[in-house]
């Protein structure tokens, strides 16, 4: 393993330097894998590496396309206030929250929040009440990578940076990229029907991978929702 190399030397090292070549690599296969690991780490551990949180200040909506909501606050007065973690409702108990008639009226002191998908597929995060300019509403998130974006170049020391995950998550993202990968070579060992001893060795290979990759993910997995041991 390249001690300290990057993302893309770190799957060299597992698969071989030939897994850029393949039809479907365009670094979807490793965003993707990216994508997933973020998935399956505990939320307080995104949260202890999250970016600088979202704002709403005047505003009465919040963008949450390819964002992972990890924790939503309203603080209920000027910036000297408490900042109050707001609650997740579905639409019909957001819908109440709004009623001033209701028991279930949303306050400064019990805010709520809701994803809102009115918006023609582009989800929108709204908190009642509606933040004002002394009283900011905070959006701690997970930006999910895309497709286009090209991350073989990142290390170590550079995960939290640019990704926003723990640093020593990069093995495990190197680990499930080449079995994105491997499983893209084995479609098109099926597809092209090539050499069958070649594909079995490929499957055990992928077999292992699988195996270290759900090992190494245990670091990241909390079920106390604590952050795991890094």
């Amino acid at each position: 393993m390249a001690d300290g190399g990057t993302l893309g030397q770190r799957i060299t090292d597992l698969i071989g330097s030939e897994y850029n070549t393949i039809p479907a690599y365009a670094g979807d296969l490793i965003n993707a894998a990216i994508n997933e690991t973020a998935d399956l780490m505990s939320e307080d551990l995104l949260l202890k590496y999250s970016r600088t949180p979202g704002i709403l200040e005047a505003n009465t909506e919040w963008l949450v396309e390819d964002r992972k909501i990890l924790k939503v606050t309203r603080t209920d007065a000027d910036s000297s206030g408490i900042e109050r973690e707001c609650v997740y409702l579905d639409r019909v108990a957001f819908s109440a929250a709004q009623d001033s008639n209701s028991i279930y009226y949303a306050t400064v002191n019990s805010p709520v929040y809701h994803l809102d998908t009115a918006n023609a597929g582009a989800a929108t995060l709204k908190i009642i009440p509606v933040p004002t300019t002394p009283q900011k509403g905070r959006i701690w998130y997970f930006q999910y990578v895309a497709d286009s974006s090209d991350n073989t170049a990142i290390t170590q020391t550079t995960v939290n940076t640019s990704l926003y995950l723990p640093n020593n998550s990069i093995h495990a993202i190197a680990l499930k990229s080449s079995i994105n990968i491997l499983q893209s070579y084995i479609s098109d060992f099926i597809q092209d029907e090539e050499d069958q001893e070649m594909l079995q060795m490929i499957q055990s290979q992928l077999k292992g991978l699988q195996a270290e990759y759900q090992q190494e993910m245990q670091r990241f997995m909390d079920e106390a929702g604590k952050p795991g041991s890094e």
